[in-house]
């Protein structure tokens, strides 16, 4: 079964994002007159805890619930998230974050058009966009065939954004194969019955990932290999769409022969 659309999630899988937000949560703190300080470990146990827009919320009930009402009240949480928005896209513009090895590479090739290519975020779509341009430039923008943001969902759950983005596609979810860098990511895609490709981002490198096909360290280049952190990758080194179109088929072959049986 050939192919028909290539769904990335943007956060952590095109760029390593998470800490240049962390970077601007603690600006926002120290603006707004904070002592809160996010070093990695706490901001890890925040993004598994937390809901998108929520991470000063749950940061403050979690460390300090006696203060979260009075936060709530005087509007300390919503202007915290709306300065960290600012700060984040600044960042971003100034090219902050690194893009994972090989996804330049990869989109690329998927702007030929073999493939639909689409984005699929819980983040709002400024974000997002602000970060297709400054790394790709318009031609990237216009090359994708869909995306989901937080705009376009009623609650931040993954699965309803893989959701829309197939609806948007107007594929089906055996024709998808989604690359995510998150253990609850890929299960949200297979779930839905995508064939899921992982490369774990630096918050998510513990997680089991036993959704996805293929768990690799990144998607590699001709000179610098990816390293298969589980999986057959089949003596491929670095990803490109016959790749994908080969593990896709033998997933959804797996798939077929085990319905059959």
């Amino acid at each position: 079964m050939a192919l028909k659309a290539l769904i990335l999630d943007v956060d952590g899988t095109i760029a390593e994002t998470a800490d240049v937000k962390r970077a601007a949560f603690n600006q926002a703190f120290a603006e707004i007159g904070l002592d809160w300080v996010w070093g990695r470990a706490v901001f890890q146990e925040i993004l598994a805890g937390s809901v998108q827009g929520g991470e000063a919320a749950y940061y403050a009930h979690l460390r300090q619930p006696e203060i979260v009402n009075n936060m709530s009240k005087n509007g300390a949480l919503e202007q915290i998230h709306r300065r960290q928005q600012t700060i984040y896209r600044n960042l971003l513009e100034a090219g902050a974050a690194q893009l994972r090895p090989g996804i330049a590479r990869l989109m690329g090739e998927a702007m030929t058009g073999r493939v639909k290519l689409a984005l699929c975020s819980i983040g709002p779509r400024l974000e997002f966009e602000t970060l297709i341009f400054n790394r790709f430039g318009f031609d990237m923008l216009n090359a994708i065939t869909a995306s989901v943001a937080a705009e376009d969902l009623k609650t931040h759950s993954l699965a309803a954004a893989y959701r829309q983005c197939l609806a948007k596609l107007s594929v089906s979810a055996s024709d998808c194969l989604a690359i995510d860098d998150s253990g609850a990511g890929c299960a949200a895609a297979a779930r839905l019955g995508m064939t899921v490709i992982a490369t774990p981002g630096h918050y998510w490198q513990g997680e089991s990932f036993r959704d996805a096909e293929l768990v690799l360290s990144d998607l590699g280049h001709p000179a610098a290999p990816f390293s298969v952190l589980r999986g057959d990758a089949k003596g491929i080194g670095h990803v490109t769409l016959a790749a994908l179109n080969l593990w896709h088929g033998r997933a959804t072959a797996t798939v077929r022969h085990a319905s059959a049986a």
